[in-house]
């Protein structure tokens, strides 16, 4: 049995406010959604900002370290342009529309940007990116990404199509007319402690020294809590004895929200059942703290992800 902790919760919101990819200064803007006609509107506005998505990546100035947006003229015009964008949102300054650039084989060649800007892939660039910058893409990339992959009912297989400024899908046939949701697939992830050690795993395709929390998928049926107890099992042998909720992060690669944890476990042997990972050990704060640091053998995740997050918040 597992033992959960009561939350704070004050310090609950203010450690997922300081997770990579999210941020506060952003109004999703639900109420417009409805309104086709406003939207329409926005993509002639001259504060509408575009951000495009193409081949799951996202548009950077490598140099500058920041993220791309485009004017609305830039897109294409009619129908297509309304069925590609999705409404994200505004801020202080602009209202931002994402833009699915889908069916190119290529980068699009008629989008107007300078030396050095090019599609990146949001894993690989979003540890130098500003938070808000990060946050912008992840959202742009996480619904272009169910767009993709939902252009057909998965009841009749019929074409879908978008609707609600992009917040949905429904069914083209009138005699299903399903309507299909943005989803988003629930994870946990666990930093894994005893005494002054914390047990961490590597998957083989990873760098040589990365090593990482244990993380895996809730299953249909099972509370975020088994899942942790499940996948730690599965993978380590190891058993906890007690768990408490850490903080959340969306996870766009591809669709994943982390539910974040720390638990705490017996120091027991370690046995890996379900082959997923090539190593796990235990590692001393000192090691953890080297890592931190950028010394010693052990490489730790980027720190845009929430799993450094649970790494260096045990280790402090």
């Amino acid at each position: 049995m597992i033992a959960t902790g009561a939350l704070d919760h004050v310090d609950t919101l203010t450690r997922a406010r300081t997770n990579g990819l999210i941020h506060d200064a952003f109004d999703r803007m639900a109420h417009r959604r409805d309104d086709a006609a406003w939207l329409e509107r926005c993509l002639r506005r001259s504060n509408t900002r575009v951000v495009p998505v193409w081949n799951q990546k996202n548009l950077i100035d490598v140099d500058k370290r920041c993220a791309v947006t485009l004017a609305p003229k830039d897109m294409a015009r009619g129908e297509p342009a309304l069925q590609r964008s999705v409404l994200m949102g505004r801020d202080d300054a602009h209202i931002y529309i994402a833009y699915r650039c889908e069916g190119e084989a290529d980068p699009p060649a008629d989008l107007p940007f300078d030396d050095g800007v090019s599609f990146e892939d949001l894993r690989k660039v979003g540890p130098v990116l500003a938070d808000r910058d990060a946050a912008l893409l992840a959202y742009a990339k996480g619904m272009c990404y169910w767009h993709e992959r939902h252009r057909f009912c998965g009841v009749c297989g019929a074409a879908t199509i978008s609707a609600k400024a992009g917040h949905l899908r429904t069914c083209s046939d009138p005699a299903c007319a399903a309507v299909h949701f943005p989803r988003t697939d629930p994870a946990v992830i666990v930093l894994v402690h005893c005494g002054d050690g914390c047990l961490l795993g590597r998957q083989s395709r990873w760098p040589e020294g990365v090593y990482s929390t244990l993380a895996g998928f809730v299953e249909p049926g099972e509370s975020a809590e088994q899942a942790v107890e499940r996948e730690v099992a599965e993978e380590t042998g190891v058993r906890m004895e007690g768990l408490s909720y850490h903080s959340s992060q969306p996870w766009p690669f591809p669709a994943s929200l982390m539910l974040g944890f720390h638990a705490r476990a017996a120091r027991q042997p370690i046995c890996r059942h379900d082959g997923e990972l090539e190593a796990a050990r235990w590692f001393t704060r000192e090691q953890v703290a080297r890592a931190i640091a950028g010394r010693g053998p052990l490489r730790l995740p980027p720190a845009f992800s929430i799993s450094r997050k649970l790494i260096e918040d045990w280790c402090k």
